[in-house]
């Protein structure tokens, strides 16, 4: 070939490059992201819905697993009411089969809820006048208003109703309504539902000082709407202990205002948000959900072998630590968390020699946009510690679900109320919807709790 041939089959293929460039560019662009590849909510997949972590055929048995605590109805030995059935009629031969003396043969319970109805109680106080004249008067109980009120435990379903099963006023109006005949109006229900805000107040700042206190802790945030105008709903929890907040910011202006992140010295788990860092009095540890979910991405993006592995080794030590506890261990051979980690270090070192940080042409010190894998594989990378310590440490979750199961529940509020009208309302909401997790999670009736409150 001569000179002017070969030069003119170099631009051919810089053509053919640039075209093959732009192709797999546009090809990257068409890969959708969705729940099970980023942190979008499962329900912006319609019906594509599909977990992160997937499970593997023949992984488990169909049914209950083995440990699993069952459900099973079980008989009570004190039942409220009793119906002795006897035969009817008569024997063949003509005896009255009632009359005869009989004994059990066979049991069985039957579980029923009372008919709804509500009661009425009228309270008069009553007046003594003692032999030197003077009078006494006997005193109404608390909660027992001029003329009619509605009682604790009304208060307190209705309120569940709302704040706790995210019913609307008008449909908790209704429900009351058909059951027990009463209406209360939306404007009485709100009144109650700031009442009850009021009552929980302690309960609330003691379940906050609890998290603050906890050796591991779990946080998250989630947008709302009050007035109109987006908000942020920021979740603090333990196992034990929910604590919501609401502000007008997402970053550590709303957690400094929430009063938790500052004065935490524990472990905190959460995503790979900047403001989160700021706080450095506490470790820090990353949800592998997200990662998971990042890698599945990564591998829709690139094709590559490096993201399918990276997840495999996450996913087999997470369950290697699962099986350990189960068996009663304390913690992994050495010799094993040294794998994991080895293997980790060369699929990370794999994923970034195929995906590699781009630097400036003119050696500037400049940002450069990366490749989404790139992000991905520098933040596995530099951030090894935070990602891993649930390996060694038996403390901390493989994800931060906990929180994210806090935060889940309120988009269906959302749903159902559009948004907020007044910070007063979304104040009372947290409130509210903090105790009621938390008395979820340490076994109480949060029904009971509510009714509890409104009783003081």
């Amino acid at each position: 070939m001569t000179h002017a041939q070969k030069d003119a089959l170099i631009m051919q293929l810089f053509d053919a490059l640039e075209m093959l460039s732009a192709r797999l560019a546009a090809l990257e662009a068409k890969v959708e992201r969705n729940s099970r590849n980023s942190s979008k909510p499962p329900s912006s997949d319609g019906l594509r819905k599909g977990p992160a972590q997937p499970r593997q055929k023949g992984q488990r048995a169909s049914g209950g697993q083995k440990g699993h605590k069952g459900a099973t109805r079980q008989m009570v030995d004190n039942p409220d009411a009793v119906e002795e059935l006897l035969p009817r009629g008569r024997c063949a031969c003509g005896c009255e089969l009632g009359v005869l003396p009989a004994t059990m043969k066979e049991r069985r319970q039957q579980i029923e809820i009372p008919e709804p109805r509500s009661i009425c109680t009228e309270f008069r106080r009553m007046q003594v006048v003692c032999g030197c004249g003077r009078r006494h008067l006997g005193e109404f109980p608390a909660g027992v208003t001029p003329n009619v009120s509605y009682g604790p435990r009304l208060k307190a379903y209705a309120i569940g109703l709302n704040q706790g099963h995210f019913v609307a006023l008008q449909r908790t109006r209704q429900i009351l309504g058909d059951q027990y005949g009463v209406a209360p109006s939306a404007g009485t229900l709100q009144n109650w539902i700031l009442g009850m805000a009021d009552g929980l107040e302690a309960t609330y700042q003691a379940a906050g000082e609890q998290i603050r206190r906890a050796a591991v802790a779990h946080f998250d945030e989630s947008g709302l709407r009050v007035q109109g105008r987006l908000h942020w709903l920021h979740v603090a929890a333990t196992t034990d202990a929910v604590y919501y907040t609401a502000h007008t910011k997402r970053g550590h202006e709303a957690m400094n205002e929430a009063g938790i992140l500052p004065h935490f010295k524990g472990v905190a788990v959460h995503d790979h948000w900047a403001p989160y860092w700021r706080y450095k009095d506490c470790a820090h540890v990353l949800c592998n959900a997200h990662h998971l979910r990042e890698l599945n991405y990564s591998d829709e993006l690139t094709g590559h072998l490096w993201p399918r592995r990276l997840r495999e080794s996450l996913i087999q030590a997470n369950d290697a630590v699962t099986q350990a506890k189960a068996k009663g261990l304390t913690r992994l051979p050495s010799d094993q968390v040294e794998a994991f980690l080895k293997a980790y270090d060369e699929q990370v070192a794999e994923g970034l020699a195929a995906k590699p940080v781009k630097v400036p042409d003119d050696g500037s010190q400049r940002r450069i946009k990366q490749h989404p894998a790139t992000n991905l594989l520098v933040r596995l990378r530099d951030f090894r510690e935070s990602i891993w310590r649930f390996l060694t440490d038996w403390r901390i979750p493989f994800t931060n679900n906990l929180a994210e199961r806090m935060v889940r529940p309120i988009k269906v509020k959302l749903k159902v109320i559009g948004g907020f009208r007044a910070m007063g309302g979304t104040r009372a909401f947290c409130i509210i919807r903090s105790v009621w997790e938390t008395s979820k999670l340490r076994g109480q009736n949060p029904f009971e709790v509510l009714r509890l409150a409104a009783t003081a």
